[in-house]
């Protein structure tokens, strides 16, 4: 996949985790909940003060925001630096790995430094067992660092760095 064609799919990934949050953040109160797969996912409106599972989210918003947008535009930095500068010695799970990833961090990025919160909507659980709520760009993180890792076990004649 060429630098043009992924930054294509970055971006086209960024809207589809963006236009949800905009949806949602203007059309699901706070908190408010619709079922979309009975007894497994529902549609609950939140917005994470922290990083997963909220962590540092009980900081003082003039200390938080700050060191979040920070932690995060610099493992986009990094992250995008790694991925232009080895992209080429990647195979292809191991670069489609770098680009879920990186348009997931972006997204949440975005969220952080314009609203101080990343906006999360879907609400994953098991009957009355509720496991998390994320996002689209949740998601894409975690599917990139699957691709990633099948890309590291995938035997290929470029390996990945």
């Amino acid at each position: 996949m060429s630098v043009r064609t992924s930054l294509l799919v970055m971006g086209a990934l960024l809207l589809l985790d963006q236009l949800p949050k905009i949806w949602v953040r203007a059309h699901i109160p706070m908190h408010h909940t619709m079922n979309l797969i009975p007894y497994l996912i529902d549609l609950t409106h939140v917005e994470n003060k922290g990083v997963s599972f909220s962590m540092l989210g009980g900081l003082p918003e003039l200390v938080r925001v700050p060191i979040l947008v920070g932690i995060s535009l610099a493992a986009v930095a990094v992250l995008a630096y790694y991925w232009i500068r080895y992209r080429n010695r990647m195979n292809a799970w191991t670069h489609f790995g770098f680009v879920l990833i990186l348009a997931g961090a972006s997204g949440n990025l975005i969220d952080r430094a314009v609203f101080g919160t990343v906006t999360d909507f879907f609400h994953f659980r098991f009957f009355e067992t509720s496991f998390f709520v994320n996002n689209v760009a949740d998601i894409l993180i975690s599917l990139g660092v699957v691709c990633y890792v099948i890309g590291l076990l995938r035997k290929s004649p470029v390996q990945a760095y």
